[in-house]
């Protein structure tokens, strides 16, 4: 027998002594809080880490997560067992209930409240309700726990930043937490009654056991009962020659509670290397001794048998890997725990579980007699009672890859939709992102404005938003009729058209404007401004005649105590000698003086309520750019008054292209934008048009530089060089080719997963936020108030 396992063996020694209480089944004999573990003569440790995009991954980069995986296990320490574990557990519905569902306030919104939460809890009932957890525990022999403690200080900061190369984050775990994933298992169904004070513990004598343990375990030949749940363990018997890569995921893939543990021994290469060459000397020995006996038989051309030259042959190899591949010899159980209701679903459970085996040429076998043993093996306990070790390399140890796909699913999080893999619910929270800025892109019809929708109601339901204020740009004229149903007395909808009675003045400015110096900031949006309204741009003479009017405007109209305005502005350039100060008032005439003066006098709209939607499309697709602008400029010195105040502000940006037409206004723009971020704002642009937005280096940049991208179904052309501009791989790109409306890829800070957001179509939320021709208030329905 190997060293490494004759050492294992003696250490892991100890005397049996038969149960008098479901309590002496568990085998951990001793707790510390910060997470280590007494079980036997060993202490263990467990850490989490988090999943990557490895199923929808290229080939390329499925190859690169491959070695770093490989370079992962390579840095395992051979004096300690590793156990790599996947933990399917149902969402419980109660904690699902109050970490999700919105809350009902008593108020006219709690009938789109309840129609909010009904899809929700659809949402994950319909998906298989199950989160993947994935831990990694380390067992080690020492002499106390400060020697266990220091080395797993070592060991853990390895692997913390091996999982990091990866792209997964992997924490250290406390006593509550692994307490917490053992109650989890053995009482499934009570997951949200789980509470564990060391303290008060101690406090009342009781035993941490008390806590976690089943009300009872009955042991059969093949299968468990823990209290009223049956449970069956099984390990992998036989391993095919050729293993893909997806076999875990797969075996793990049911919507069922259940643990899939790898129980990993490394050992020292030098003595891997001794015992293959002393198995290989054995090969070559008996390939001697055969060949002398067929000379002695006057046999001189006998040719080895094909069993001996396949032994000499896969040895060599071996030896190969260990000496010149940087492999490492290690030895591998593979143990998978089932849980069920009944005995026949779990049979039938079983069943498949055996078939998934089958399909991939690998044998799974219940364990007879040896349940409770497998039961302490599967669990991230740091504990090995099975000993069907199957000797393996590195790299064919690597291809049980525990990796499928990211799920976000963050604490406070806001619904996206649903996981197109793994059918979870996909909750973003933007407060955790580096910065709040966030694309809504697709192609027309692709579901953008319904994504925006869905987010706006969220905001204006939810009462943790219940402070934040709401402006919206929208040139469609799309938005108003959510925004008044749902804010109604809170919510201002200002039409902003040729004669009409709502106007924005496009000079007003808070205390605070702008980055630096308030009046060159000013200056700045005006050139933008003229530069809309005249398209022959604004040359260096017109600039300093529009820098020196707008620093003389503003002292004056405060001196007459009121606010400056276009019309100001127009009456200081006619003042000027030049006659190019001339050029640039008779532009501005037609909206100071003309039939669109909506941006050129004193502001008529209601700027002090929490929801302001600016509805732009009367102004016709002359007006439209400069409308934006305007918009975005008042916007601007909302978002400034309100970080002052110590409030956040959700500003949507529809037809977002417009604003990169032309040079001046995509400065602004971008200027503006920085400002947003920096301001407590949470900028979110629409735009159909990405084509426009990469031929602009400003609005690209603004793009790479988003944390928060929803991309939906994509044309042809903005496909490819989005995926140049956010490193996506041709595989992630497909969920955004010829998809369905509603339905496409997000990019959440580092992490990329393909969502799919249908919402239900019978309810009067859909019908506000549907723009489909024909259906909800655009096509002519009632939505009562």
């Amino acid at each position: 027998m190997i060293k490494t396992i004759k050492t294992m063996s003696k250490q892991e020694k100890e005397r049996y002594t038969v149960p008098r209480k479901v309590q002496d089944v568990i085998p951990v004999r001793r707790i510390w809080p910060d997470g280590i573990f007494l079980t036997g003569n060993r202490f263990s440790k467990t850490y989490r880490f988090s999943d990557i995009n490895y199923l929808v991954a290229s080939r390329e980069d499925k190859e690169s997560m491959f070695l770093t995986y490989s370079e992962l296990l390579n840095s395992l320490d051979s004096g300690a067992v590793t156990k790599i574990t996947i933990n399917n557990r149902r969402l419980n519905k109660a904690n699902f209930e109050t970490s999700i569902l919105m809350p009902i306030q008593g108020d006219f919104r709690d009938e789109y409240r309840g129609e909010y939460n009904q899809m929700l809890l659809d949402k994950a009932t319909g998906a298989n309700g199950i989160m993947q957890e994935k831990y990694i525990t380390i067992s080690v022999v020492k002499k106390d726990v400060e020697e266990a403690r220091a080395y797993f200080a070592r060991v853990g900061a390895d692997l913390i930043s091996h999982f990091a190369a990866l792209g997964s984050k992997c924490v250290e775990l406390d006593a509550t937490e692994r307490l917490r994933i053992l109650h989890d298992f053995y009482r499934q169904g009570e997951e949200s009654e789980f509470v564990f004070n060391a303290r008060e513990m101690m406090k009342r004598g009781h035993s941490f056991k008390d806590y976690i343990c089943p009300d009872g375990i009955e042991k059969n030949s093949d299968y468990l009962k823990l209290g009223d749940k049956f449970c069956r363990v099984l390990f992998l018997k036989d391993y095919a020659s050729y293993i893909k890569d997806n076999m875990v995921t797969e075996l793990t893939d049911m919507a069922r509670n259940l643990m899939f543990s790898i129980d990993i021994v490394p050992v020292p290469t030098d003595e891997a290397v001794r015992e293959v060459e002393n198995r290989l000397l054995g090969v070559e020995t008996n390939i001697t001794n055969w060949q002398r006996r067929q000379n002695a038989n006057n046999n001189f051309s006998a040719v080895v048998p094909y069993d001996m030259e396949l032994q000499r042959k896969e040895s060599k190899e071996f030896l190969d890997d260990l000496t010149t591949r940087d492999q490492r010899m290690m030895f591998a159980v593979m143990t998978l725990a089932i849980t069920a209701d009944t005995k026949e679903q779990l049979d039938s459970d079983t069943e498949a579980v055996l078939s998934v085996a089958r399909k991939h040429m690998c044998q799974l076998a219940v364990l007879k007699f040896q349940q409770l043993d497998g039961l302490h093996t599967a669990l991230p306990i740091g504990v090995r009672k099975i000993n069907a070790f199957r000797t393996l390399t590195t790299e064919s140890l690597a291809v049980f890859i525990p990796f499928k796909v990211q799920e976000i699913q963050d604490k406070g999080g806001i619904y996206f939709g649903e996981n197109a893999i793994s059918h979870n619910l996909i909750m973003c929270n933007k407060a955790n992102l580096l910065n709040q800025s966030a694309f809504l892109l697709g192609v027309p019809g692709a579901g953008k404005s319904f994504s925006a929708k869905e987010l706006i109601a969220f905001l204006m339901l939810h009462p943790d938003y219940a402070n934040d204020d709401i402006l919206i740009c929208d040139p469609e004229g799309e938005f108003g009729a959510l925004v008044k149903a749902l804010g109604r007395e809170k919510a201002t909808v200002a039409h902003l058209v040729a004669g009409g009675k709502d106007r924005l003045n496009a000079m007003y400015m808070v205390e605070g404007y702008g980055e630096q110096n308030p009046i060159v900031e000013k200056s700045q949006f005006v050139m933008s401004l003229i530069e809309q309204i005249d398209k022959r741009g604004v040359g260096p003479q017109h600039k300093s005649i529009i820098d020196r009017c707008t620093a003389l405007v503003y002292p004056e109209a405060e001196k007459a105590g009121r606010a400056a305005t276009l019309c100001d502005l127009r009456r200081k350039l006619l003042e000027q000698p030049e006659d190019k100060a001339k050029e640039i008032a008779l532009s501005l005439e037609l909206y100071t003086t003309g039939s669109l003066d909506i941006f050129g006098r004193e502001s008529t709209v209601d700027l002090n309520k929490p929801y302001v939607v600016f509805d732009i499309h009367g102004l016709g697709e002359q007006l439209k750019p400069a409308g934006s602008l305007v918009i975005t400029d008042t916007i601007l010195n909302r978002v400034t008054l309100n970080w002052k105040r110590g409030k956040r502000t959700h500003v949507f940006i529809d037809e977002f292209h417009v604003m990169f037409e032309n040079e001046q206004s995509g400065i602004f723009f971008n200027s503006a934008w920085r400002q947003f971020r920096k301001r407590g704002a949470y900028p979110t642009a629409i735009t159909q048009n990405v084509e426009y937005l990469l031929d602009s280096v400003q609005a690209s940049t603004m793009l790479s530089n988003s944390e928060f991208i929803v991309m939906l179904n994509q044309a042809a052309s903005d496909r490819a060089k989005l995926a140049k501009l956010l490193n996506i791989s041709n595989e992630q790109m497909s969920y955004v080719t010829n998809a369905d409306a509603g339905c496409g890829l997000i990019r959440y800070g580092s992490a990329l997963v393909p969502f799919v957001n249908r919402f239900p179509r019978d309810t009067k939320l859909y019908a506000l936020m549907t723009t489909k021709p024909g259906e909800g208030v655009f096509g002519g329905e009632e939505v009562p108030a």
